[in-house]
């Protein structure tokens, strides 16, 4: 797996062999020890598992899928747009399969940073670029992430939005977000990796 930065503002990415990214990557730049060893404790008592799970489905074929949390609610918001929800708190994973694809995925983060400049309370945390290995059948991964913070009322929300592009290519055809509290950047980072080496469409 290789990596290059694109714009690290905070946060240092690592490699944790073949297998992906070390989740310190998605860490934010605020985390102390206390928060790690708070966030330790939080899923020692809500672990969350995984499975396969289909999405963007018709009558008859369903187009889309990924490994995702087992309780997490399937919600649809649109075309090609589809969520999961924890039910036991305010956090989720969202896709939208349906991207132009005519931008690089490096672009589409830069985008990203650009369009959220005014957003309450935002601190960009890390913006990356790194390559790595469909468990799917999807071939070559190559993928942008841009994570930040910001606040929702008094809430502070951590968010992970990436731009991945399959198959060896550079485009960015899909997108995954996680959201939640800063406390759950390790659980959804987990749940970002899993949902990006295992999405895979029908046809």
């Amino acid at each position: 797996m290789q990596k290059k930065s694109l714009a690290v503002l905070a946060g240092a990415g690592a490699v944790v062999g073949s297998a992906g990214l070390l989740l310190a990557t998605m860490l934010p730049s605020s985390a102390d020890t206390t928060r790690q060893q708070t966030t330790t404790k939080v899923e020692a008592t809500s672990a969350v598992t995984y499975t396969l799970r289909n999405f963007e489905c018709g009558k008859r074929v369903c187009h889309a899928s990924a490994v995702l949390p087992t309780t997490w609610k399937h919600v649809v918001h649109g075309n090609g747009k589809d969520a999961f929800q924890d039910p036991t708190a305010n956090r989720m994973i969202r896709f939208n399969v349906l991207l132009s694809g005519t931008q690089s995925t490096v672009v589409a983060g830069q985008q990203k940073v650009a369009a959220l400049k005014g957003t309450p309370g935002l601190k960009i945390q890390n913006v990356y670029t790194t390559t790595m290995q469909s468990t799917r059948n999807q071939g070559k991964l190559t993928l942008t992430t841009v994570v930040y913070t910001y606040k929702s009322g008094t809430t502070t929300r951590w968010v992970g939005t990436r731009y991945l592009a399959q198959q060896g290519g550079a485009q960015a055809d899909y997108e995954i977000t996680v959201g939640g509290v800063p406390t759950d950047y390790k659980l959804l980072g987990t749940a970002l990796l899993k949902a990006t080496q295992s999405l895979a469409l029908a046809g």
